[in-house]
């Protein structure tokens, strides 16, 4: 149980600090949200544990488009 609440805490951490820094522009588009979420799980799921790290990804995937 410890890592599922130690997953859900770091994709918490992590969506929040990546959508700080998405564009206006960015957060109008409709998949912005999904690509972050994906984007955080499949670290998760790969075994990444720091929050920053995981949000910096996400945003290199957002930005991408």
């Amino acid at each position: 149980m410890a890592g599922i609440e130690r997953n859900v805490e770091l994709y918490n951490l992590a969506y929040r600090l990546a959508w700080r820094y998405v564009s206006e522009d960015q957060k109008l588009k409709p998949n912005t949200a999904r690509c972050l979420h994906d984007s955080i799980r499949r670290q998760l799921k790969d075994g990444a544990d720091d929050a920053v790290f995981i949000a910096s990804e996400a945003l290199k995937v957002v930005e991408r488009g």
